[in-house]
This record gives structure tokens, sequence and C-alpha cells, in this order.
């Protein structure tokens, strides 16, 4: 008789102790889920922006890159048409990039922050010229 009274009682403490931690981890799972697809969406709006601007730059036949400054504008609202409310543009650099005819763009998102404290993540996308692709040759 001892046993089964002692006994008593054990699930409902179990069940009140394992509820919070569990809807805890189920916090941080969607927490970085949600982080997961907003720096997709940034990544996705940045390499866009990049190609767009990379296909503003002329390489002259002495081989020099000649950076058009609306090169850096035409990224830059490619950027700001494609991104979600979350990103930020935070600069963009059309010319030579690690000795080939480029556009950087870096940009930036916000976490979800529902468990973790909210920072931002920084995104960096690079497109590179290729060789007869520019906007007047299409």
């Amino acid at each position: 008789m001892k046993n089964k009274r002692s006994e008593r009682g054990q699930s409902i403490l179990l069940f009140a102790i394992l509820m919070p931690l569990m809807s805890l981890f189920l916090l941080g799972i969607l927490d970085t889920m949600i982080t997961n697809a907003r720096v997709m969406e940034t990544v996705a709006a940045a390499d866009l922006a990049a190609h767009a601007g990379a296909q503003e730059i002329t390489v002259l036949p002495n081989g020099a890159i000649s950076a058009a400054p609306a090169g850096t504008g035409v990224a830059a609202l490619y950027f700001n048409a494609q991104r979600a409310g979350h990103a930020q543009l935070s600069s963009v650099s059309c010319g030579r990039h690690q000795d080939r005819p480029a556009c950087l763009v870096v940009a930036r998102t916000r976490s979800a922050g529902y468990i973790l404290p909210t920072r931002w993540v920084t995104v960096r996308a690079i497109g590179y010229l290729a060789h007869g692709v520019t906007r007047g040759d299409q």
C-alpha cells in the first residue's frame, strides 16, 4: 500500500517539468528556421543585384575594367525591388574584385529573435561579369 501512495502524481510532475522545456526547444527551432529563411531571401536578392550590377561593367579592348557609375545604382535598384521587409542594403561596389570584373553587394537582415536575442546577419554576394555578357549584348 505504501508504494502506491508514494508514486501518486509522478506523471503530473514530469508533465509539468517537461512541457515548458519542450516549448522552449520548439521555439528555439522556430527561431532558427525563420532566421535561415530570412537569410536565404536576402541572399537571393543580393545575388540578383550583384549580377545585375556586374552587367553594367565594361571591359575595354586593352583589358582595362571600366565600372560604369550606373552599375551601383542598378544593383541597388534590383536589390530594393526584390528585398524582403527585414533586409537592408549596406553597400554596393562594382569594378575589379579578385582581379576580375565583378559587383559586390553587402546586405544585412535581422534574426527572428523569439528565443535568442535579435541580431543582424550580414550577407555578401558577388556577381562576376561573364565574357560577352553585358547589358548591351542582350
